[in-house]
């Protein structure tokens, strides 16, 4: 009798690159990424492409800087992901982030693009806290990549942390 193995799923957990300071009289998820953010999401985009880290669907935040990380993401890839934009990811907690993680389809891989504290939370609450400080003791970096696994039901397992 054959066993069957569930197909592994994937999870990637991106926080924005670094944005400006805003301008005079401009709101907080209206900032860009500055030059050197640009740079950090290029390079990020670059490594996860290195190492086959293109997910199939990516929610991203409304907020321009996320937007734009994304985006600089994505150009690094050979095939583009299925995009949502999701306004919640600015304005909600990590549960927010949880519900998207918990509702990755066997099989699939799901990206994420958000906003800390939310992002460091979720990866806190997924290896938990004594893991996430020996991974990211000054906290988590902004165009910080983290890839997660699983199988079947098994909760997510962190396979890489990629910093710019």
């Amino acid at each position: 009798m054959q066993s069957h193995t569930p197909p592994v799923s994937r999870l990637f957990l991106l926080r924005h690159a670094q944005s400006a300071w805003p301008r005079p009289g401009e709101r907080d998820f209206d900032r860009q990424l500055d030059t050197t953010g640009r740079e950090e999401a290029e390079r990020i985009g670059r490594a996860a492409a290195g190492m086959d880290m293109a997910p199939l669907m990516l929610v991203c935040s409304t907020a321009e800087r996320c937007r734009q990380t994304a985006a600089a993401f994505i150009s690094a890839m050979e095939h583009a992901p299925h995009v949502t934009l999701d306004p919640e990811l600015y304005s909600e907690g990590p549960e927010h982030y949880l519900s998207l993680c918990a509702g990755v389809e066997s099989g699939k891989s799901l990206m994420i693009v958000g906003h800390n504290p939310m992002i460091e939370e979720t990866f806190n609450r997924l290896v938990g806290v004594k893991a996430a400080n020996a991974h990211i003791p000054a906290g988590f970096p902004t165009a910080g990549l983290a890839a997660f696994v699983r199988s079947g039901e098994e909760p997510w397992r962190l396979e890489t942390l990629l910093t710019p």
